[in-house]
């Protein structure tokens, strides 16, 4: 059986599927959460206030719906609750509050408001030392890493793996690659991992250079890396991602089960070997990953770990 590994994605999986994780799975709480949410896109604020009150009595961790009511509460002109939603979605997760803030639709009307100002204010609090120049360099960095990237597995399934079209979008991004290792070995070398603190939601943009370097690379950089996530600077969700890279380079299964392959004859995507396929999500979980069924929905298989480990002793 031939295979061959996917070219990695950073599959942060865009906010509008984010947003369906919901912080509770009460009934209840999705209900409101979901009607709030409504309530602020339909312009309708006193409901909005009122749907996520009932929401957040029976529990309030998310601080996305946190935000989108303290949006309501800014456009209701309540003004004291709206600074204790603000706070509080700020103490749940200052870079994500500004985040999604900056690339939600339903915040669009409220960005050349004074409601902008408070969350910037926020974020600077928090993040004393947030360099918006070297975010803006990072941003620069992430899209080029993730150009061709973005286009591979349309064009691997609709052209082939080795077709002239996947080489030309090889060649780009190589060239791309090339460039950005050499930057961000430069920055980590002169200042330290640049993470959240630093660069607020572009922490995990260095991180995607080295995901994406030759091995020897990223054995060089991966203690730098785990320090950073170990201080908070960056997500343990994304380092997973590249101890499983390199764990696979080493000829070791991965740990995570985050690298997905695929047969080259049957076109069947399936997980690279895991080392604990029964284990799987509660291993994931301690890194804020999700059930690995969750991601495999993302290429339309299903994960079993007893036919996963078959599959791999057959091999």
């Amino acid at each position: 059986m031939k295979v061959f590994l996917l070219p990695f994605l950073f599959l942060c999986f865009s906010a509008s599927l984010l947003a369906q994780n919901f912080s509770s799975t009460d009934p209840a709480y999705i209900e409101n959460a979901k009607a709030g949410e409504a309530a602020l896109k339909g312009g309708e604020y006193d409901d909005c206030l009122a749907f996520y009150a009932t929401a957040f009595a029976i529990k309030q961790t998310s601080f996305l719906s946190t935000l989108r009511a303290a949006a309501c509460a800014h456009s209701a002109g309540k003004t004291e609750i709206r600074d204790q939603y603000l706070d509080k979605a700020f103490e749940l997760s200052p870079d994500g509050s500004k985040g999604i803030f900056e690339n939600y639709d339903e915040f669009d009307y409220l960005r050349e408001t004074p409601f902008a100002q408070m969350v910037s204010d926020r974020f600077m609090i928090a993040f004393p030392d947030y360099s918006p120049s070297l975010a803006e360099k990072l941003a620069k960095v992430r899209e080029s890493d993730q150009a061709q990237r973005g286009l591979m597995r349309e064009y691997s399934e609709k052209y082939g793996h080795n077709s002239p079209q996947m080489d030309s979008l090889w060649k780009i991004q190589t060239e791309a690659d090339n460039r950005n290792t050499s930057y961000i070995m430069g920055m980590i070398d002169a200042i330290g991992y640049p993470g959240k603190s630093r660069v607020g939601d572009q922490a995990s943009t260095a991180f995607l250079v080295i995901q994406h370097a030759d091995l020897e690379i990223q054995e060089q950089y991966l203690p730098i890396l785990r320090e950073a996530a170990e201080a908070g600077e960056l997500s343990w969700s994304s380092l997973a991602l590249l101890i499983d890279r390199v764990e696979m380079r080493n000829g070791r299964p991965q740990i995570y089960g985050s690298q997905v392959s695929r047969d080259k004859e049957t076109n069947e995507y399936f997980f690279s070997e895991i080392a604990e396929p029964h284990k799987i999500d509660s291993i994931r979980a301690t890194v804020g990953l999700g059930p690995i069924q969750q991601y495999a929905d993302n290429w339309n298989f299903t994960f079993d770990p007893d036919k996963h480990i078959a599959r791999h002793k057959k091999e």
